[in-house]
Protein backbone atom coordinates (compact mmCIF):
# COMPACT_ATOMS: atom_id res chain seq x y z
CA UNK A 1 0.00 0.00 0.00
CA UNK A 2 1.42 3.49 -0.99
CA UNK A 3 1.61 5.84 2.03
CA UNK A 4 1.23 9.81 1.34
CA UNK A 5 -0.05 12.40 3.73
CA UNK A 6 -2.01 11.62 7.19
CA UNK A 7 -3.29 15.02 8.34
CA UNK A 8 -4.64 15.75 11.85
CA UNK A 9 -5.94 19.65 12.13
CA UNK A 10 -8.54 21.54 13.85
CA UNK A 11 -11.34 23.76 11.94
CA UNK A 12 -12.20 24.78 8.88
CA UNK A 13 -12.98 28.62 9.93
CA UNK A 14 -10.79 31.38 9.25
CA UNK A 15 -9.69 33.13 12.75
CA UNK A 16 -8.97 36.67 12.61
CA UNK A 17 -6.70 38.41 14.96
CA UNK A 18 -8.38 42.03 16.43
CA UNK A 19 -6.75 44.22 18.76
CA UNK A 20 -9.07 45.35 21.86
CA UNK A 21 -11.71 47.64 20.82
CA UNK A 22 -11.53 47.41 17.29
CA UNK A 23 -13.57 46.20 14.74
CA UNK A 24 -12.73 43.68 12.29
CA UNK A 25 -11.73 44.77 8.42
CA UNK A 26 -13.47 43.95 5.87
CA UNK A 27 -11.75 40.33 4.18
CA UNK A 28 -11.08 39.76 0.76
CA UNK A 29 -12.01 36.22 0.79
CA UNK A 30 -10.62 35.70 -2.79
CA UNK A 31 -7.35 37.09 -2.44
CA UNK A 32 -6.72 35.95 1.09
CA UNK A 33 -6.96 32.35 0.00
CA UNK A 34 -4.63 32.74 -2.89
CA UNK A 35 -2.36 34.08 0.06
CA UNK A 36 -3.38 31.22 2.06
CA UNK A 37 -2.54 28.62 -0.17
CA UNK A 38 0.49 30.35 -1.34
CA UNK A 39 2.08 30.27 2.13
CA UNK A 40 1.16 26.99 2.59
CA UNK A 41 2.50 25.56 -0.67
CA UNK A 42 6.22 27.67 0.61
CA UNK A 43 6.16 26.64 3.53
CA UNK A 44 5.75 22.64 3.41
CA UNK A 45 6.12 22.32 -0.33
CA UNK A 46 2.82 19.66 0.31
CA UNK A 47 -0.12 20.03 -1.79
CA UNK A 48 -3.72 20.91 -1.02
CA UNK A 49 -5.87 18.09 -0.43
CA UNK A 50 -7.96 16.84 -3.48
CA UNK A 51 -11.19 15.33 -1.36
CA UNK A 52 -11.76 15.84 1.94
CA UNK A 53 -14.23 13.86 4.75
CA UNK A 54 -16.32 15.37 7.24
CA UNK A 55 -15.82 13.86 10.57
CA UNK A 56 -18.67 13.40 14.33
CA UNK A 57 -16.99 14.35 16.90
CA UNK A 58 -18.73 13.59 20.87
CA UNK A 59 -18.18 15.72 22.93
CA UNK A 60 -14.46 16.48 21.51
CA UNK A 61 -13.05 13.20 22.79
CA UNK A 62 -14.34 10.14 20.02
CA UNK A 63 -13.64 11.56 16.05
CA UNK A 64 -14.80 9.15 13.82
CA UNK A 65 -14.62 8.93 9.88
CA UNK A 66 -16.87 7.68 7.30
CA UNK A 67 -16.08 4.66 5.12
CA UNK A 68 -17.30 1.88 2.86
CA UNK A 69 -16.08 -1.62 3.88
CA UNK A 70 -16.72 -4.08 1.11
CA UNK A 71 -19.27 -1.18 -0.61
CA UNK A 72 -21.06 -1.03 2.97
CA UNK A 73 -21.33 1.94 4.89
CA UNK A 74 -19.80 2.96 8.64
CA UNK A 75 -18.19 5.24 10.83
CA UNK A 76 -14.89 4.24 12.61
CA UNK A 77 -13.27 5.59 15.30
CA UNK A 78 -9.77 6.96 14.23
CA UNK A 79 -6.90 5.97 16.56
CA UNK A 80 -3.42 6.92 15.22
CA UNK A 81 -1.78 5.11 18.65
CA UNK A 82 -3.22 1.51 17.22
CA UNK A 83 -3.03 -0.25 14.29
CA UNK A 84 -5.91 -2.87 13.77
CA UNK A 85 -8.62 -1.97 11.81
CA UNK A 86 -11.71 -3.86 12.80
CA UNK A 87 -15.75 -3.65 11.94
CA UNK A 88 -17.99 -5.41 14.09
CA UNK A 89 -20.00 -7.42 11.86
CA UNK A 90 -23.74 -8.74 11.93
CA UNK A 91 -22.85 -12.27 13.75
CA UNK A 92 -21.34 -10.31 16.72
CA UNK A 93 -21.97 -11.48 20.11
CA UNK A 94 -21.92 -8.98 23.26
CA UNK A 95 -19.85 -10.07 26.01
CA UNK A 96 -20.49 -8.96 30.01
CA UNK A 97 -17.29 -8.35 31.07
CA UNK A 98 -17.77 -9.36 34.32
CA UNK A 99 -19.69 -12.86 34.14
CA UNK A 100 -18.80 -14.10 30.55
CA UNK A 101 -21.77 -14.49 29.75
CA UNK A 102 -23.34 -13.44 26.17
CA UNK A 103 -26.09 -9.77 26.71
CA UNK A 104 -28.37 -8.27 23.96
CA UNK A 105 -26.31 -6.80 21.04
CA UNK A 106 -27.33 -3.85 21.84
CA UNK A 107 -25.57 -3.05 25.08
CA UNK A 108 -22.19 -3.19 23.17
CA UNK A 109 -23.72 0.10 21.24
CA UNK A 110 -22.31 -0.43 18.06
CA UNK A 111 -23.43 1.43 14.80
CA UNK A 112 -24.63 -0.62 11.98
CA UNK A 113 -23.23 -3.91 11.45
CA UNK A 114 -21.00 -5.42 8.48
CA UNK A 115 -22.30 -8.46 6.89
CA UNK A 116 -19.43 -10.15 5.24
CA UNK A 117 -21.95 -12.76 4.21
CA UNK A 118 -23.15 -10.02 1.31
CA UNK A 119 -19.69 -8.98 0.35
CA UNK A 120 -18.53 -10.26 -3.00
CA UNK A 121 -15.08 -8.82 -2.23
CA UNK A 122 -14.59 -10.00 1.40
CA UNK A 123 -11.69 -12.90 1.45
CA UNK A 124 -10.95 -14.82 4.61
CA UNK A 125 -6.73 -15.33 5.18
CA UNK A 126 -7.66 -17.63 7.88
CA UNK A 127 -6.18 -15.90 10.67
CA UNK A 128 -7.58 -15.36 14.00
CA UNK A 129 -8.25 -11.61 15.27
CA UNK A 130 -8.03 -10.61 19.01
CA UNK A 131 -7.37 -7.46 20.37
CA UNK A 132 -7.60 -6.12 23.70
CA UNK A 133 -7.46 -2.42 25.19
CA UNK A 134 -6.26 -0.89 27.79
CA UNK A 135 -10.14 0.33 29.27
CA UNK A 136 -11.15 -3.22 29.75
CA UNK A 137 -12.69 -3.77 26.57
CA UNK A 138 -11.64 -7.34 23.95
CA UNK A 139 -12.66 -8.14 20.63
CA UNK A 140 -12.06 -11.27 19.09
CA UNK A 141 -13.05 -12.69 15.37
CA UNK A 142 -11.29 -13.15 12.00
CA UNK A 143 -8.93 -11.77 10.12
CA UNK A 144 -9.76 -11.14 6.07
CA UNK A 145 -9.28 -8.95 3.11
CA UNK A 146 -12.01 -6.09 1.45
CA UNK A 147 -11.99 -3.15 -0.24
CA UNK A 148 -12.00 -0.13 2.00
CA UNK A 149 -12.82 3.40 0.72
CA UNK A 150 -12.25 6.28 2.13
CA UNK A 151 -13.04 10.38 0.72
CA UNK A 152 -15.92 12.11 0.16
CA UNK A 153 -18.54 9.14 1.70
CA UNK A 154 -20.05 11.49 4.25
CA UNK A 155 -21.01 13.84 1.47
CA UNK A 156 -22.63 11.05 -1.04
CA UNK A 157 -19.95 10.56 -3.18
CA UNK A 158 -17.99 7.20 -4.19
CA UNK A 159 -14.66 7.10 -2.03
CA UNK A 160 -11.53 8.67 -3.11
CA UNK A 161 -9.79 6.18 -2.51
CA UNK A 162 -10.37 2.30 -2.53
CA UNK A 163 -7.63 0.05 -1.38
CA UNK A 164 -7.79 -3.24 -0.36
CA UNK A 165 -7.24 -3.52 3.51
CA UNK A 166 -6.74 -6.27 5.86
CA UNK A 167 -9.09 -5.86 8.79
CA UNK A 168 -10.71 -7.79 11.59
CA UNK A 169 -14.28 -8.51 11.22
CA UNK A 170 -15.55 -9.05 15.00
CA UNK A 171 -17.97 -11.40 16.07
CA UNK A 172 -17.25 -11.18 19.91
CA UNK A 173 -16.70 -9.37 22.67
CA UNK A 174 -17.21 -6.36 24.71
CA UNK A 175 -17.13 -2.80 23.52
CA UNK A 176 -18.29 0.31 25.26
CA UNK A 177 -19.46 1.66 22.32
CA UNK A 178 -21.04 5.01 21.15
CA UNK A 179 -24.15 4.02 19.41
CA UNK A 180 -22.39 5.92 16.15
CA UNK A 181 -19.71 4.39 15.61
CA UNK A 182 -19.17 0.40 14.10
CA UNK A 183 -15.38 -0.20 14.51
CA UNK A 184 -12.03 1.84 14.97
CA UNK A 185 -9.91 2.27 12.27
CA UNK A 186 -5.79 2.05 13.35
CA UNK A 187 -3.32 4.73 11.69
CA UNK A 188 0.34 3.69 13.33
CA UNK A 189 2.58 1.78 12.05
CA UNK A 190 1.84 -2.08 11.62
CA UNK A 191 4.22 -3.53 14.58
CA UNK A 192 1.36 -2.32 16.61
CA UNK A 193 -1.12 -4.55 15.20
CA UNK A 194 -2.20 -7.00 18.12
CA UNK A 195 -5.31 -8.50 16.33
CA UNK A 196 -1.85 -9.85 14.17
CA UNK A 197 -0.97 -13.18 15.54
CA UNK A 198 2.28 -13.97 13.05
CA UNK A 199 4.59 -12.09 11.91
CA UNK A 200 4.33 -14.10 8.94
CA UNK A 201 1.17 -12.57 7.74
CA UNK A 202 1.90 -9.29 5.63
CA UNK A 203 -0.08 -6.62 7.27
CA UNK A 204 -0.74 -3.43 6.72
CA UNK A 205 -2.19 -0.79 8.85
CA UNK A 206 -4.27 1.76 7.12
CA UNK A 207 -1.29 4.11 6.84
CA UNK A 208 -2.44 6.39 3.75
CA UNK A 209 -6.14 8.35 5.89
CA UNK A 210 -6.30 11.86 6.29
CA UNK A 211 -8.26 13.36 9.30
CA UNK A 212 -9.12 16.43 11.27
CA UNK A 213 -10.26 17.66 14.65
CA UNK A 214 -12.66 20.11 16.06
CA UNK A 215 -13.81 21.53 19.13
CA UNK A 216 -17.50 20.69 20.12
CA UNK A 217 -19.89 23.34 20.99
CA UNK A 218 -23.32 23.76 22.34
CA UNK A 219 -24.53 24.27 18.95
CA UNK A 220 -22.83 21.35 17.40
CA UNK A 221 -21.97 18.97 20.00
CA UNK A 222 -20.77 16.64 17.37
CA UNK A 223 -18.68 18.95 15.75
CA UNK A 224 -15.64 16.35 14.41
CA UNK A 225 -13.71 18.70 11.38
CA UNK A 226 -12.60 17.86 8.43
CA UNK A 227 -10.68 14.51 6.88
CA UNK A 228 -8.04 15.94 4.23
CA UNK A 229 -6.58 13.24 1.65
CA UNK A 230 -3.40 13.26 -0.48
CA UNK A 231 -2.43 16.81 0.95
CA UNK A 232 -2.99 19.22 3.10
CA UNK A 233 -6.53 21.26 3.92
CA UNK A 234 -7.16 24.35 2.62
CA UNK A 235 -7.42 26.37 5.98
CA UNK A 236 -5.75 29.49 7.47
CA UNK A 237 -2.90 28.81 10.44
CA UNK A 238 -0.08 31.07 12.17
CA UNK A 239 2.46 29.67 9.42
CA UNK A 240 4.64 28.45 12.54
CA UNK A 241 5.51 25.15 10.72
CA UNK A 242 8.30 22.65 12.16
CA UNK A 243 9.38 19.44 11.48
CA UNK A 244 9.86 16.75 13.69
CA UNK A 245 11.05 13.26 12.65
CA UNK A 246 9.22 10.16 13.77
CA UNK A 247 11.10 8.32 16.56
CA UNK A 248 11.35 4.58 16.87
CA UNK A 249 10.84 2.93 19.92
CA UNK A 250 14.28 1.58 19.99
CA UNK A 251 16.95 1.69 17.50
CA UNK A 252 15.63 1.21 13.88
CA UNK A 253 11.84 0.25 15.35
CA UNK A 254 9.10 2.09 14.51
CA UNK A 255 5.77 1.70 16.15
CA UNK A 256 3.72 4.96 17.35
CA UNK A 257 3.90 8.80 15.70
CA UNK A 258 6.29 9.42 18.68
CA UNK A 259 8.06 12.83 18.14
CA UNK A 260 11.07 14.34 20.27
CA UNK A 261 9.38 17.98 22.25
CA UNK A 262 11.93 20.09 23.87
CA UNK A 263 9.90 21.00 26.85
CA UNK A 264 7.04 22.74 28.04
CA UNK A 265 6.47 26.61 28.30
CA UNK A 266 4.55 26.93 30.86
CA UNK A 267 3.32 30.75 32.70
CA UNK A 268 1.14 31.85 35.31
CA UNK A 269 -2.29 33.23 35.11
CA UNK A 270 -3.20 36.73 35.34
CA UNK A 271 -4.91 37.58 38.96
CA UNK A 272 -7.40 39.77 39.09
CA UNK A 273 -8.18 43.05 41.49
CA UNK A 274 -10.41 40.45 43.54
CA UNK A 275 -8.26 37.11 43.45
CA UNK A 276 -6.96 36.60 47.01
CA UNK A 277 -5.03 33.35 46.25
CA UNK A 278 -1.44 33.75 45.77
CA UNK A 279 0.34 32.30 42.68
CA UNK A 280 2.62 29.81 44.22
CA UNK A 281 6.30 30.10 43.61
CA UNK A 282 7.39 27.51 40.69
CA UNK A 283 9.22 24.38 42.60
CA UNK A 284 13.19 24.67 41.92
CA UNK A 285 13.09 22.24 38.73
CA UNK A 286 9.94 24.30 37.43
CA UNK A 287 13.25 26.13 35.19
CA UNK A 288 14.30 22.77 33.71
CA UNK A 289 10.52 21.97 32.54
CA UNK A 290 11.52 24.48 29.41
CA UNK A 291 14.54 22.27 28.10
CA UNK A 292 12.79 19.15 29.09
CA UNK A 293 13.72 16.97 26.12
CA UNK A 294 11.86 13.84 25.78
CA UNK A 295 9.97 11.54 23.20
CA UNK A 296 6.17 12.02 23.13
CA UNK A 297 3.55 9.99 21.35
CA UNK A 298 0.79 11.79 19.53
CA UNK A 299 -2.56 9.87 19.60
CA UNK A 300 -5.63 10.89 18.56
CA UNK A 301 -7.18 7.92 20.28
CA UNK A 302 -6.07 9.45 23.82
CA UNK A 303 -8.78 12.64 25.19
CA UNK A 304 -5.99 13.97 27.49
CA UNK A 305 -2.42 14.96 27.98
CA UNK A 306 -0.22 12.52 29.84
CA UNK A 307 2.73 14.74 30.93
CA UNK A 308 5.70 14.21 33.81
CA UNK A 309 4.28 13.73 36.65
CA UNK A 310 5.96 17.01 38.52
CA UNK A 311 4.88 19.01 35.05
CA UNK A 312 1.18 18.12 35.82
CA UNK A 313 1.33 18.59 39.31
CA UNK A 314 2.89 22.27 38.22
CA UNK A 315 0.32 23.08 36.23
CA UNK A 316 -2.83 22.47 38.13
CA UNK A 317 -1.00 24.34 41.38
CA UNK A 318 -0.74 27.51 38.86
CA UNK A 319 -5.17 27.38 38.64
CA UNK A 320 -6.69 30.13 40.99
CA UNK A 321 -7.87 28.36 42.71
CA UNK A 322 -5.19 25.28 42.34
CA UNK A 323 -6.73 22.19 40.79
CA UNK A 324 -6.92 19.09 43.26
CA UNK A 325 -5.73 15.33 42.59
CA UNK A 326 -8.07 12.53 43.03
CA UNK A 327 -5.81 9.88 43.41
CA UNK A 328 -8.77 6.97 42.91
CA UNK A 329 -9.12 7.94 39.64
CA UNK A 330 -5.35 9.60 38.44
CA UNK A 331 -7.22 12.80 37.59
CA UNK A 332 -6.58 16.66 38.06
CA UNK A 333 -9.67 18.34 39.18
CA UNK A 334 -10.31 22.37 38.86
CA UNK A 335 -13.37 24.88 39.04
CA UNK A 336 -14.78 25.30 35.38
CA UNK A 337 -14.59 28.86 36.08
CA UNK A 338 -10.81 29.15 37.43
CA UNK A 339 -8.52 30.97 36.14
CA UNK A 340 -5.89 29.01 34.13
CA UNK A 341 -2.12 28.99 33.14
CA UNK A 342 -0.73 29.05 29.65
CA UNK A 343 0.11 25.39 28.82
CA UNK A 344 2.28 24.93 25.57
CA UNK A 345 4.83 22.13 23.92
CA UNK A 346 7.64 23.13 22.86
CA UNK A 347 8.77 21.71 19.75
CA UNK A 348 11.73 22.62 17.30
CA UNK A 349 12.09 26.35 18.85
CA UNK A 350 8.37 26.87 19.02
CA UNK A 351 5.61 26.79 21.59
CA UNK A 352 2.16 25.05 20.60
CA UNK A 353 -0.61 26.12 23.46
CA UNK A 354 -3.76 25.05 24.39
CA UNK A 355 -6.35 27.13 24.44
CA UNK A 356 -8.03 27.05 28.18
CA UNK A 357 -11.58 25.37 26.79
CA UNK A 358 -9.53 22.68 25.81
CA UNK A 359 -7.24 23.05 28.83
CA UNK A 360 -10.16 22.48 31.36
CA UNK A 361 -12.49 20.28 29.04
CA UNK A 362 -15.00 22.49 29.20
CA UNK A 363 -16.74 21.88 25.83
CA UNK A 364 -20.48 19.92 26.27
CA UNK A 365 -20.07 16.21 26.55
CA UNK A 366 -16.53 16.44 27.67
CA UNK A 367 -14.70 13.82 29.74
CA UNK A 368 -15.59 14.93 33.37
CA UNK A 369 -18.78 13.73 36.07
CA UNK A 370 -18.39 11.46 38.77
CA UNK A 371 -17.28 8.81 36.60
CA UNK A 372 -13.66 11.09 36.95
CA UNK A 373 -14.29 11.63 40.23
CA UNK A 374 -15.34 15.37 39.59
CA UNK A 375 -18.01 17.15 42.08
CA UNK A 376 -20.87 19.89 40.44
CA UNK A 377 -18.86 22.76 38.66
CA UNK A 378 -15.49 20.85 38.65
CA UNK A 379 -14.28 20.00 35.59
CA UNK A 380 -11.31 17.20 34.77
CA UNK A 381 -7.86 18.89 33.59
CA UNK A 382 -6.70 17.74 29.92
CA UNK A 383 -3.02 17.65 31.66
CA UNK A 384 -2.48 14.08 33.87
CA UNK A 385 -0.17 12.54 35.50
CA UNK A 386 2.00 9.98 32.81
CA UNK A 387 3.43 7.58 35.98
CA UNK A 388 6.14 6.85 34.57
CA UNK A 389 3.99 5.97 31.23
CA UNK A 390 4.61 7.29 28.06
CA UNK A 391 4.00 11.01 27.07
CA UNK A 392 1.10 11.62 25.46
CA UNK A 393 -0.66 14.55 23.16
CA UNK A 394 -4.27 13.77 23.01
CA UNK A 395 -6.76 15.25 21.21
CA UNK A 396 -6.60 18.45 24.09
CA UNK A 397 -3.67 19.57 22.75
CA UNK A 398 -4.31 18.16 19.19
CA UNK A 399 -7.37 20.47 18.69
CA UNK A 400 -4.87 23.56 18.60
CA UNK A 401 -2.70 22.64 15.75
CA UNK A 402 -2.78 21.16 12.51
CA UNK A 403 -0.36 18.36 12.58
CA UNK A 404 0.70 16.80 8.84
CA UNK A 405 2.01 12.65 9.17
CA UNK A 406 4.48 12.60 6.18
CA UNK A 407 5.06 8.93 6.01
CA UNK A 408 5.58 8.82 2.17
CA UNK A 409 9.17 7.39 2.85
CA UNK A 410 7.92 4.78 5.35
CA UNK A 411 6.77 1.94 3.19
CA UNK A 412 9.59 -0.36 3.98
CA UNK A 413 8.36 -0.17 7.55
CA UNK A 414 7.02 -3.64 8.21
CA UNK A 415 5.26 -5.58 10.57
CA UNK A 416 8.48 -6.18 12.72
CA UNK A 417 8.72 -2.26 12.79
CA UNK A 418 11.71 -2.38 11.13
CA UNK A 419 13.19 0.06 8.66
CA UNK A 420 14.44 -1.98 6.03
CA UNK A 421 16.10 0.97 4.46
CA UNK A 422 17.26 2.51 7.44
CA UNK A 423 15.85 5.80 5.76
CA UNK A 424 13.73 6.61 8.61
CA UNK A 425 9.97 6.68 9.10
CA UNK A 426 8.49 9.56 8.04
CA UNK A 427 8.29 13.19 9.69
CA UNK A 428 5.31 15.01 11.70
CA UNK A 429 4.93 18.39 10.47
CA UNK A 430 3.06 20.94 12.98
CA UNK A 431 1.73 24.34 12.87
CA UNK A 432 0.10 26.28 15.45
CA UNK A 433 -3.70 26.74 15.09
CA UNK A 434 -5.26 27.38 18.57
CA UNK A 435 -7.85 30.35 17.92
CA UNK A 436 -10.61 29.43 15.63
CA UNK A 437 -13.82 30.31 15.34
Amino acid sequence: MQLIYFVLLTICSDPIAVADGQQAPARNHAHLARRRNEALRKRQNLPLAPTEEDLTGIGGRIYMTNITVGGQHFALVIDTGSSDTWVATTEFQCVDPNTGGTVATQQCRFGPLYNRASSATYKSINYAFSVDYAGGEFLDGDMGTETFGIGGVSRGQSPYATVTQTIGAVNQGYWAGDGVSSGLMGLAYPALAAGVNSQALNYTSVMYTFLALRRSTIVQPRAGGLLAIGGIPNISTDNRWVQAPVQPVVQGLYAYYSIKIEGFDISPPTPSSTTTTAIPKPPSSANSYGSSKQNVIIDSGTTLNYFPDNVAAYIGSLFIPPARYEPNYNTYLVSCTASAPRVAVKISGQSYFMAQDDLMNRGPGGVGGAGAGAKTGECVLAVQNAQGGSLVLGDAWLKNVLVVFDVKNATDVGRAGSDKNRDGAGSVWIVGREVYT
